[in-house]
C-alpha cells in the first residue's frame, strides 16, 4: 500500500490537520498490523502439534473415531504425564459419532488414552461437556476429596504425586467448584476428585 503523504495546499484543511490525518491513519495500519501478527502467533501456537503426534494420531487411526475440537482455552497440553522423561500430548477431541466431549492423551512412546470422548472414566463421565478449564497439575501433593456412602463431602485425603497430572474443572457464577486430575500412577491413570 502506498500513502501520499504529500501536502494539498488547494485544500481548505490546514496543512498540520493533513499531517494530523495522515498520521492516524499509519497509526491505525501500523495496530491493525500488529494485533493481525499476534493473533496470527497465538492460533498458529494452539495447533502446532509436533510431527511425531500427527503421524501417532493417524497411524493408530484415531482420526476416525474421534475430531480435534479445542471446546476449552488452551486446545492441547504438553508435559510428561507418565514419567518417561519424554513430552506427552493431551488434547480436546470430541468422539465423532456421540459428540461426546473428552481429552486424548498420547504417549510420545505410542500408547494412547481417552478420557470422556465416549469413554467412562471417575467421575468426569463419558462426556467433559461440563469442563469450563483445563490445564497441567504441577503441585506436588493433591487433595482428594473424601464422600460418604449418602454423597456427602467428609473431606479430603492427601496424595503426593511424583509427575504432572491433567486437571479439569467446571465452573459455576465465576467460581470453580468441582473437577478432578487425571493422574498416572506407574500402571494406569486414575482420577483424583477434587470440590464437589
Amino acid at each position: 500500500m502506498i500513502v501520499d503523504a504529500s501536502i494539498d495546499r488547494s485544500s481548505s484543511i490546514s496543512p498540520l490537520t493533513q499531517l494530523g490525518l495522515i498520521s492516524i491513519y499509519l497509526m491505525r495500519t501500523l495496530l491493525s498490523t500488529t494485533l493481525l501478527l499476534v493473533f496470527a502467533t497465538c492460533c498458529s501456537a494452539q495447533t502446532t502439534f509436533p510431527g511425531w503426534f500427527h503421524h501417532s494420531f493417524k497411524g493408530k487411526q484415531l482420526d476416525k473415531k474421534l475430531s480435534i475440537t479445542p471446546f476449552l482455552k488452551n486446545g492441547f497440553l504438553q508435559a510428561d504425564f507418565n514419567g518417561d522423561r519424554l513430552v506427552d500430548i493431551a488434547v480436546l477431541v470430541t468422539e465423532k459419532i456421540s459428540e461426546k466431549k473428552g481429552i486424548l492423551l498420547l504417549h510420545q512412546q505410542g500408547s494412547y488414552f481417552v478420557f470422556g470422548a465416549g469413554t467412562q472414566f471417575g467421575s468426569g463421565s463419558d462426556n467433559f461437556k461440563w469442563a469450563s478449564r483445563w490445564g497441567v497439575y504441577k503441585e506436588k501433593t493433591a487433595s482428594e476429596t473424601q464422600f460418604s456412602e449418602d454423597g456427602d463431602i467428609l473431606g479430603g485425603k492427601e496424595i503426593r504425586l511424583q509427575r504432572p497430572g491433567i486437571t479439569i474443572w467446571a465452573e459455576e457464577d465465576g467460581y470453580l467448584f468441582a473437577g478432578g486430575i487425571i493422574y498416572w500412577t506407574g500402571k494406569k491413570y486414575i482420577w483424583i476428585h477434587q470440590g464437589e
